[in-house]
This record gives structure tokens, C-alpha cells and sequence, in this order.
């Protein structure tokens, strides 16, 4: 367990506020897609390929940037490099309506926007909350899953009314009001140390070298791939089975927003006790229920409610976990950013193949259902990886 007993920093008043806002635009951008992807793709007259790549593109984004954030916070500072992220997102989400092209721009800086604040988040906290590590990564995943839950249960019936391209832009305002409110943190910005007092004299050690890094990588890895799969494609198979566009909408947003209590809970539970074990197997248990049940030849809309509830606590206890091990399983802000950004990289590469894949094999097998089964064998092993990463004290030692 975690043992940063380094002294906050000082900061702004305005950072909780900010913090909070952050955490709206980890998801919330590009789960509004999903729903809207058949309007997008008739109207920019897009390929199933290349309509699947939106939710690939981000990823990629993920997995590029996650080892340059941190490098990029210690020259310029978290708070600006947060800034720039914020600035990046709404540039991207703003452009993206305007044609094929625009749309992959767009896309790609939608991803660089929130690669830099999927690393630098958790940095941000164990440097300005160290002793409230769980409360406040709860605090951030209550936020990103509330406004994706709002974005992907309104985008599609928002669409029918206003047009997608501006359902689309409307989702940038909460990160413009994040910019204005983020502003006053600028007085307080902070390079990150290599190593702060307590390890001053020990050499740095490489995270890259470390087993249970790799570990919390496949971890972070798997956990994105079963999520980003589902939240691309699960509108998409309910479609399929029978049920409305709209109603797909409103499911994927249910999905979202019955998980909040996880979101905020997850990361105050796990900071508080030694031992993730039970967690991890309640977790592991909503995965088996939850894709398991996408395997029977059930298809009313009560049953798939149910599911959605399953799956979007399941999906979201998963991640809130990997956020806050990050912070336990290190004992620096440098620590844990080096972490953040190897476990991210690698683990949204591993993600990106999801969404990609199962478009076209679905297109090839005609069904779902085996596919599915693949998704639940994933689960399990995602939760297999967790359980090692648990049953380490240190990621460094």
C-alpha cells in the first residue's frame, strides 16, 4: 500500500472545482458518438471502417501520449499541461462536424485532449491530496461517468431533433467552463520532482523493469478493452435484437448512469482497506452476469436494462480500481505518473484492437455471440491480472 506521507501543495481554491470538471471530459466526448454513429456515417458517407476508428482513434491517441504527459507536466507544469489538454478537447470537438476529414482531426485532438488528462489526473491528486487519495479520485469518476451518462443517453434522440453535428458541439461547453474556472490554478502550477524528500537519495527506478507494472498494464489494458467494446457496439447489437435507436441511446445512457454509485464508491472503499480481493470479485462476478447474459436469446428491453445496470457497474468499478491503484501501489506523484503513463500506453493500445475487431468480425460472423463469449473469457483474465497486481505491497518494491 501506498505510504505518501509528503505534505499537499499549495493550490488554488478553485481545484477542487476543477478536478471535478476534469473528470466530465474523460468520457463524456466520446460516448457521445456511439449512438449517433449511423447518422454520422450516412451523412459523411464514411465506411464501417473507418466509422469504427472513432472510438479506435482516441485510444491510439492514449497509448502514444501516455509516456510523453508526464514528461511534458515536469517541464511546463500539471496545471498548464491540463490546461493546453482542455483547450486541445473543445478545439477538436468543435471541428469535427464539418466533414470526413474534419472528423478524424477533430477525433485525433479529442484524443490527445484526453490522453494528457486520463495520465495527469491522478498525478494531480497524490501531489494536491495526498491524504485523500480515495475521495477525491471518486470525486473525478463520479463526474466522468455522470456526464457520459448524460451524453450517451441524449445523443441520439438529441440528434433527431437539433442534428448530430450540433449534438456534438454541444458537449464542448462544460470543457469551456472548465477552461475559465481552471485559470486561477495557473497561479499555483507545479513541475513534478523526480522523487521527492523520502527518496531523494535512492536512485529512480525504472518502471518499465518493474513485474507488477506489467501486471497493472494488462490490468488497465484488458478492463479499457472490455469497456470500449461495449460502449462502441452494445447500442449496435440491441439495435440488432430488436430494439429502437432511441431506446439503444437511452440504454447505453442508463448503463452509465447506474454505475455512479460505483464510480464513487470504488475509489474511497479501496483506499480504505488493505485488501481489494472481495471488490475485485464482485467485479469479476458483474462481468460473467453481465456478458454472460448478453449470450441468452432474451431480447425485451427490461432485460437489457438489467443488463446495462450490471455491465455499467461492473465496467466502471473496473476502472475507478486501476485509477486509484495507481496511487496506492507507488509511493511518489512521480511514481505513480511513470505508472499511469507506461499502465494507459500500453493498456489503450491493448484497447484499440476492440472496437476495430469486433466491427469487422462481427460483419463476418453474422451474430454476436461468439464474440461475446470472447469478451467474457476477457473479463475473467482482466480480473486474474487485478488479483496479482493486489496481492503486491509496491509496484517499485
Amino acid at each position: 500500500m501506498s505510504d505518501k506521507t509528503k505534505q499537499a501543495v499549495k493550490h488554488s481554491s478553485w481545484l477542487l472545482l476543477g478536478i471535478i470538471l476534469l473528470g466530465s471530459s474523460l468520457r463524456m466526448v466520446i460516448t457521445v458518438i456511439p449512438p449517433i454513429l449511423a447518422p454520422i456515417q450516412h451523412t459523411l458517407h464514411l465506411s464501417s471502417g473507418l466509422a469504427g476508428s472513432l472510438t479506435t482513434i482516441p485510444l491510439l491517441c492514449f497509448a502514444v501520449l501516455s509516456p510523453i504527459a508526464p514528461r511534458v507536466s515536469a517541464k511546463v507544469g500539471t496545471e498548464v499541461a491540463l490546461l493546453f489538454a482542455l483547450i486541445v478537447l473543445v478545439i477538436g470537438n468543435w471541428m469535427r462536424v464539418y466533414s470526413a476529414t474534419a472528423l478524424i482531426i477533430g477525433t485525433l485532438l479529442v484524443g490527445i485532449g484526453v490522453a494528457f488528462l486520463n495520465v495527469l489526473l491522478p498525478a494531480l491528486v497524490a501531489e494536491n491530496y495526498p491524504h485523500k487519495i480515495g475521495e477525491m479520485t471518486s470525486l473525478y469518476s463520479f463526474s466522468m461517468t455522470f456526464f457520459s451518462a448524460i451524453s450517451a443517453g441524449v445523443s441520439a434522440p438529441l440528434a433527431g431533433k437539433i442534428g448530430w453535428q450540433l449534438t456534438i458541439q454541444i458537449f464542448s461547453i462544460v470543457a469551456i467552463i472548465n477552461i475559465i474556472t481552471w485559470l486561477p490554478n495557473l497561479r499555483y502550477n507545479h513541475k513534478a520532482q523526480p522523487v521527492d524528500e523520502q527518496t531523494a537519495s535512492a536512485p529512480h527506478a525504472s518502471v518499465w523493469k518493474q513485474p507488477t507494472a506489467w501486471m497493472m498494464t494488462i490490468f488497465m489494458g484488458l478492463q479499457s478493452f472490455v469497456f470500449y467494446t461495449l460502449i462502441t457496439w452494445l447500442p449496435t447489437l440491441m439495435t440488432d435484437r430488436g430494439v429502437s435507436a432511441n431506446t439503444a441511446s437511452l440504454l447505453l445512457g442508463l448503463y452509465q448512469i447506474a454505475s455512479l454509485p460505483a464510480a464513487y464508491a470504488v475509489p474511497i472503499i479501496s483506499a480504505r482497506v488493505k485488501n481489494q480481493f472481495t471488490l475485485l470479485m464482485t467485479i469479476g462476478t458483474g462481468f460473467v452476469i453481465g456478458i454472460g447474459g448478453l449470450l441468452l436469446p432474451i431480447h425485451t428491453i427490461w432485460y437489457f436494462a438489467i443488463i446495462c445496470i450490471i455491465l455499467g457497474c461492473a465496467t466502471t468499478a473496473s476502472f475507478a480500481l486501476a485509477m486509484t491503484l495507481f496511487n496506492l501501489k507507488t509511493r511518489t506523484p512521480q511514481e505513480t505518473a511513470d505508472l499511469s503513463g507506461m499502465a494507459q500506453s500500453l493498456g489503450y493500445l491493448i484497447a484499440a484492437v476492440g472496437p476495430i475487431a469486433y466491427g469487422t468480425l462481427h460483419v463476418m460472423l453474422g451474430g454476436w455471440n461468439i464474440l461475446m463469449a470472447v469478451l467474457l473469457v476477457i473479463s475473467i483474465l482482466t480480473i486474474a491480472a487485478a488479483l496479482y497486481v493486489n496481492s503486491k505491497e509496491d509496484v517499485f518494491h
